[in-house]
């Protein structure tokens, strides 16, 4: 069975909370023990620091503990006299700092008006032993307590005897278990109280986190249902909006991509369409005996055919060079070489056409890192586009000159030119462009899409402007490498 995520945060904080609660419990109880038991057992200590300095004393003044040992009273007199002392200098000072209005009139009573107290775990007096220095039991205790406390008596820095008193234990109070038990109480209902507004809080919570997430599973499904117009808003300033925004750009690509893959099938179904309807119209006029199989008529099937290779190769060729991009072997080439290369084998039809070409090329060749037969690939896309769309008799300028940013091939036609508004496009794949002075004449559309794939690949740039000669200027800059 499947759990739902605001589910499992309220079950895990709920489970948090019980934790804690627990912890908090009986760290409280035990705390409280504690506290309660080390501010007893304090005083205690701080009785036998007082009682250590005087047995000191008398030790050193008669140099034994005969007079305590032969004599209770002396024994009891001079503990008590200490103890409340003690006692009583620690209430009025407790009473002072916290501005009781008794503090000033409290102090320790005279030896016989001293308070006859019994509590169940015994007086000081009745858990107090006197030891030697090899801690023998000198006074024995009335009420020996397994845990105690040891305080040496000392003269001159040495040992003669110990102080040992039995430790309070608070469980034996039956206010202090009163107090604990009230106290717990308390805990018990803030806990309880706390308890069910942090699990609201918590379900609350659990409900506003999770509700992006709601959003974003509904728009995957509107994804995989190819709707890429939809949009998540998200404003929670944090992972979760991050999220959002990236799924609301993945959209936006998938649904650019979905257009132009739409567009880009129906401009390969409008360039395949033009040379086979010529294709079949003159096979069936062939098939009906309304035409003649003649030469004119071959080389009208020849050029249509070939038109449609020529579509299917770019086609294939873009299809490679998006799944697995451009494979280069590059070395170090000279531009210059390669393109008078590719020159010489347009020349004949160049002129045939009646265009007339001008090169101007620098007097060292520069060279490129660069994959020769791809970038004779783009020239022959750029030479063939000049002398399709050149209008005769006309001229092509070609320039090779060095810049900041490399090598420089500039290719310029004499017209007709290309309107302002369609040279950032006519890299794109099937871009035609509406002027009646440029007529189409049988290319894929893909030429120049492929040369700027071509050297884009190897890092350099190809840009579209408009010529000085009124036609189409188009350069390549490629970096220089000095190997």
């Amino acid at each position: 069975m499947r759990v739902k995520l605001a589910h499992k945060l309220f079950l895990i904080n709920a489970s948090i909370m019980l934790i804690l609660t627990a912890a908090f419990i009986s760290l409280s109880y035990f705390s409280s023990k504690s506290m309660y038991s080390n501010a007893l057992n304090g005083i205690d200590r701080e009785v036998m620091d007082v009682l250590s300095k005087t047995l000191s004393e008398h030790y050193s003044q008669h140099q034994s503990w005969d007079a305590f040992t032969s004599n209770p009273s002396q024994w009891q007199q001079t503990v008590d006299k200490t103890f409340f002392s003690v006692f009583f200098s620690l209430m009025a000072k407790a009473a002072k700092d916290i501005g009781a209005p008794m503090a000033m009139g409290m102090a320790p009573p005279e030896y016989q008006d001293m308070p006859k107290w019994e509590f169940p775990f015994g007086t000081f007096l009745q858990r107090l032993s006197l030891l030697d220095s090899q801690k023998n039991a000198l006074i024995e205790p009335e009420i020996f307590n397994q845990a105690a406390t040891y305080k040496a008596i000392k003269v001159k820095g040495k040992t003669v005897g110990w102080l040992r008193v039995g430790s309070i234990n608070v469980d034996m109070l039956p206010l202090a278990q009163y107090f604990f038990d009230q106290q717990l109480r308390i805990v018990y209902w803030s806990c309880l109280l706390g308890g069910l507004l942090a699990i609201l809080l918590s379900f609350t919570l659990s409900r506003h986190i999770t509700a992006p997430i709601t959003h974003l599973t509904a728009m995957a499904r509107r994804i995989a249902k190819r709707d890429f117009r939809s949009q998540v808003d998200i404003q929670t300033r944090d992972e979760l909006q991050e999220l959002a925004e990236g799924f609301n750009y993945a959209s936006r690509e998938l649904d650019l991509y979905q257009r132009r893959q739409k567009q880009w099938l129906a401009d390969v179904s409008h360039e395949l369409k033009t040379p086979l309807t010529v294709l079949v119209g003159e096979v069936f006029a062939i098939c009906d005996d309304l035409s003649k199989c003649d030469e004119t008529t071959a080389e009208l099937l020849q050029s249509e055919a070939l038109r449609i290779k020529r579509i299917a190769d770019d086609l294939h060729q873009l299809c490679l060079i998006d799944e697995h991009g451009i494979p280069l072997k590059p070395q170090p080439i000279s531009l210059q070489s390669i393109l008078q290369e590719k020159v010489l084998y347009y020349y004949g039809r160049f002129q045939q056409k009646g265009i007339e070409i001008h090169e101007t090329y620098l007097e060292n060749p520069h060279m490129v890192m660069a994959d020769g037969d791809r970038i004779a690939q783009v020239f022959c896309n750029l030479l063939e586009n000049c002398l399709r769309y050149s209008q005769a008799p006309g001229h092509l300028f070609i320039r090779e000159e060095i810049s900041s940013a490399g090598v420089q091939i500039a290719i310029e036609d004499s017209g007709p030119g290309v309107p302002e508004e369609s040279l950032d496009k006519i890299f794109e794949r099937f871009h035609r462009i509406e002027s009646p002075s440029r007529s189409h004449n049988g290319g894929s559309g893909l030429g120049l899409t492929i040369s700027k794939e071509i050297i884009l690949a190897h890092g350099g740039a190809i840009i579209a402007k408009q010529g000085a000669h009124g036609g189409l200027r188009i350069e390549i800059t490629l970096r220089e490498t000095h190997e």
